[in-house]
């Protein structure tokens, strides 16, 4: 059987049977829009978010189109009815992957590289702001639990490196910070710990003029005296 992929964290990709496969812009819109909904998507709808700017009846014609120019493989990749659409069923996707991730954290580096990569870098269509916005909520907790999870096991290595991502994702958000200084502190890091600190504490300050919390000013209290 044809082996499908589709990739949409760090940017869209398909691959057939490992070997990447050329797409044209309207078709990967359609396959992203599909790979990201669990449920079939009525045909007016995905006319409608795809070519915002067009007539229905155009927008209809464009959907016509852009179906017709998808790759002819033996395993389907849109199974299309009268009314709806929806990705084949044998298609991967690695965001569900991810999303599988986010909703049970996997102690696993596998699970770190997927929650830190960015959902379609690049696309401005509202219905991807959407699910991106959905998944950088999404992926900071997650982050934060893999690196309490590891960090329980013993494993600091990787409980930096989730740690660090979900700093990396969100740069104002306190309890990745605090994070990364409990964890300087557990490695007998004192001044790394300082650092972390004053590089957040700049931050929060410059952008917007805040002073960090007590929770984690308190780790580093004594350090700074």
């Amino acid at each position: 059987m044809t082996r499908l992929h589709i990739q949409l964290l760090g940017g869209f990709r398909l691959d057939c049977d490992r070997s990447p496969v050329h797409v044209v812009p309207g078709a990967r819109r359609l396959l992203a829009l599909l790979a990201l909904r669990d449920t079939r998507v009525p045909r007016p709808v995905a006319a409608g978010l795809l070519w915002p700017d067009a007539t229905e009846r155009r927008a209809g014609a464009c959907l016509r189109s852009s179906l017709w120019r998808l790759v002819k493989l033996s395993t389907p990749l849109v199974v299309a009815t009268e009314d709806a659409l929806a990705l084949g069923a044998d298609v991967e996707v690695d965001f569900r992957r991810a999303c599988a991730f986010a909703e049970s954290p996997d102690a696993s580096p596998e699970a770190v590289a997927m929650l830190k990569a960015d959902l379609l870098p690049g696309w401005w269509q509202p219905w991807v702001q959407v699910e991106r916005d959905w998944w950088r909520q999404a992926r900071l907790r997650a982050l934060e639990a893999l690196s309490d999870r590891f960090r329980s096991s013993g494993d600091h290595h990787h409980a930096h490196q989730a740690a660090h991502a979900a700093v990396q994702t969100d740069p104002l958000r306190e309890s990745a910070h605090r994070a990364l200084v409990e964890l300087h502190l557990a490695d007998g890091n004192p001044a790394q710990a300082v650092r972390q600190y004053q590089s957040y504490r700049s931050q929060l300050r410059a952008e917007l003029g805040l002073e960090p919390s007590r929770h984690i000013h308190e780790l580093v209290r004594t350090l700074l005296r």
